[in-house]
């Protein structure tokens, strides 16, 4: 049973800070180099200080980014850049973007989690994780004992109750509004009565929490509370959620692909072998003059019926249904990373994960297939992108997909409201 509950969110003062879309940033797992320079230089209270900080030459155990953030948020609490509200709150959150010229609204709900091991089935994952990004965030936890992103959770909401929360506030005047530069905007409303907050908690508490983004902060707040005195400090047992309802008419989920480059040409000969003994190959012909759109048709098919998904060399299109899916279907994404990528690179660990100097994962078909007739990339799969209720399915069971197997655009900012350990 999940549990939820209302807290007092830390959150940018209005009144030092003007342009809160300045401010905000996305997680830190797909900010790069440039884009960490930028963040830091667009505004002196941007987020990305106490989210992503820069190294310095020289940096050592006691002078280093995750020491820094902890004096800056200090500073900017001091300072009232940052503050608390005075009242335990649940939040509701939407957000609009827009995606191929298409407007979308998501909304969800903000609260502190409970956390809980994932063989308990009330928080489930379905991607694996690194251990790289895991040591990175819990220094970052360590110093501030504070959540500046949250994670990204998805419920099934059967009864629709997600509208209700929304109708029964005044969702004419959030209480902030937040515009990026990149055209997206965010509101935040509180929910401070007590008489609403039971009834969230209370449709909340039944439902499992399927973890759309977010694995290895969750992780990580596990680990911490793990090893904290819970009886002595019981905010580290909760984490920052935005739980989104699978019915959400703005839960937009991309396809990943899958490009590969740099192949030797053992490498190549093997990925044929590979192919030639695991699947049926359906040729849609030269992928100079590929119809894009049917390609993309006939994948869908592929998927839907056999399993199957695209392949695109700098020859041919082509479309892969397996040969045999066994007695336990898998998804294209699971067959691909079994039957082939496994077996080709068959370097253990990085091959079930990643190896970013070899695979890169774009979610847009053209970008995959232009890499490859161009010359840049020896070969790209082409993925439908998974249902949710696939994904949730496939938790259930306990089953995790190869990481990168999901995308839920857009992601969700940083900086909006935090949640502290000590304000619990």
């Amino acid at each position: 049973m999940a549990a939820i509950r209302p807290f007092k969110g830390i959150r940018y003062n209005q009144s030092k800070v003007n342009f809160l879309g300045n401010v905000i940033t996305p997680p830190y797992d797909v900010i790069d180099n440039e884009e960490q320079k930028r963040l830091h230089d667009l505004d002196p209270y941007n987020i990305i200080r106490l989210e992503y900080g820069e190294t310095h030459p020289g940096d050592d155990s006691e002078n280093n980014r995750y020491s820094r953030a902890r004096e800056t948020f200090n500073q900017w609490l001091n300072d009232q850049i940052l503050f608390p509200e005075n009242e335990n709150c649940y939040y509701l959150y939407e957000q609009e973007y827009t995606y191929n010229q298409v407007n979308y609204s998501r909304r969800g709900i903000i609260a502190a989690l409970k956390l809980t091991p994932y063989s308990e089935q009330v928080v489930l994952p379905h991607e694996l994780t690194m251990s790289g990004p895991k040591a990175d965030r819990l220094e970052l936890l360590k110093n501030l004992r504070t959540n500046v992103s949250p994670i990204f959770t998805l419920f099934p909401d059967p009864d629709q109750q997600l509208d209700y929360f929304f109708s029964a506030i005044n969702t004419d005047k959030p209480l902030l509004e937040a515009k990026e530069p990149s055209g997206q905007t965010h509101r935040l409303w509180a929910i401070t009565s007590s008489d609403l907050q039971e009834k969230l908690t209370t449709y909340l508490r039944p439902q499992p929490l399927l973890i759309a983004d977010g694995h290895h902060r969750y992780e990580t707040a596990l680990n911490y509370a793990g090893n904290q005195n819970s009886q002595k400090d019981p905010g580290s047992d909760y984490i920052l959620t935005i739980m989104v309802s699978m019915k959400d008419r703005g839960l937009l989920v991309l396809p990943t692909h899958r490009l590969l480059s740099g192949l030797s040409q053992s490498q190549k000969d093997k990925l044929n072998r590979i192919i030639k003994n695991e699947f049926k190959l359906i040729s849609l012909g030269d992928p100079h003059q590929l119809d894009r759109n049917y390609l993309l048709k006939e994948i869908n098919k592929a998927s839907l019926d056999h399993y199957g998904f695209g392949l695109i060399t700098g020859r041919d299109a082509c479309i892969l249904k397996p040969l045999d899916n066994g007695s336990e279907k898998q998804l294209p994404v699971e067959l691909l990373h079994e039957r082939i990528i496994k077996p080709l690179f068959d370097q253990g660990e990085k091959s079930i994960i990643v190896d970013q100097e070899m695979i890169s994962y774009p979610h847009d078909h053209n970008t995959a297939v232009d890499e490859v007739i161009t010359g840049y990339a020896d070969a790209a799969f082409i993925l439908e992108p998974v249902a949710v209720e696939q994904v949730l399915e496939h938790a259930r069971k306990g089953k995790i997909m190869p990481q990168k197997s999901t995308f839920f655009y857009p992601k969700l900012p940083s900086g909006l409201v935090l949640y502290n350990m000590d304000l619990s």
